[in-house]
């Protein structure tokens, strides 16, 4: 099954594509305009993604289970109950699964205080798994691979191995533009990775900016944050995200 996302997309954007599309996901957004979306596209969108429906004040909030769950359960089982009043049901609602630490805030990706063990970050996410137990029933609860904004600031499922152990603790949201920036943190191309018994609910395709040719840390500083969500021009880096 093949979805936008409504995050970064006007609605005009959003309607010419329907009949090319099998339908939307609801991206990150403040619960005002999304609840328009979701008058117009109504049982077109499909999934729901991270915090799809923010009051004002909240813009701010990050979404790290890895390094915090108990407020990251708060959060999303907001989002869950504002959703209910938006929208009939969904299939997955996909959440941001977090760094090794503390996130300095939304223009910043980089970690505050200490990085903890991934062995800690596991542990973190099962907690946040299972206060959100009781609340996600309207669909299945993925985490998504996200990345840093530099080599001191690792993300949760940075690599195959982290990834095959998240996805034994909760089903994955796995986007590939998020792994190929992993990648160029240690100099591995795409390609190469073994993803083979994971556990994925949900799959993102998404490109990584034109000056971004190889698979190495020089390659991102090239670039200005943020990597991710731009449109596809065709670098060897796209080819192996596309393929």
């Amino acid at each position: 099954m093949l979805l936008i996302s409504t995050a970064k997309h006007t609605l005009e954007e959003l309607l010419k594509v329907r009949g090319y599309v099998d339908g939307y996901e609801l991206g990150i957004g403040s619960v005002e305009h999304n609840r328009m979306l979701c008058s117009v596209l109504g049982g077109s969108i499909l999934t729901i993604h991270n915090l799809p429906a923010l009051m004002p004040g909240e813009e701010a909030f990050m979404m790290e289970p890895a390094a915090d769950p108990k407020p990251a359960a708060k959060m999303a089982t907001k989002m869950i109950k504002r959703m209910e009043n938006m929208l009939g049901s969904w299939s997955v609602y996909g959440v941001h699964a977090g760094l090794r630490g503390k996130i300095k805030g939304p223009s910043d990706f980089t970690i505050k205080g200490n990085l903890l063990p991934f062995e800690k970050c596991l542990e973190n996410i099962r907690t946040f798994c299972e206060l959100m137990r009781n609340v996600a029933r309207h669909g299945s609860l993925a985490v998504e691979n996200i990345y840093g904004a530099d080599e001191r600031s690792p993300a949760v499922g940075a690599d195959e191995n982290e990834l095959l152990l998240l996805s034994r603790v909760v089903p994955l949201l796995l986007d590939l533009g998020h792994l190929a920036v992993n990648c160029a943190y240690r100099s591995v191309p795409l390609e190469s990775l073994n993803l083979k018994g994971l556990r994925i609910a949900e799959l993102h395709v998404s490109f990584l900016h034109p000056k971004i040719k190889d698979f190495t840390p020089e390659s991102l500083r090239a670039a200005p944050m943020f990597w991710d969500h731009h449109p596809y021009t065709d670098t060897p880096v796209n080819r192996q995200i596309l393929n």
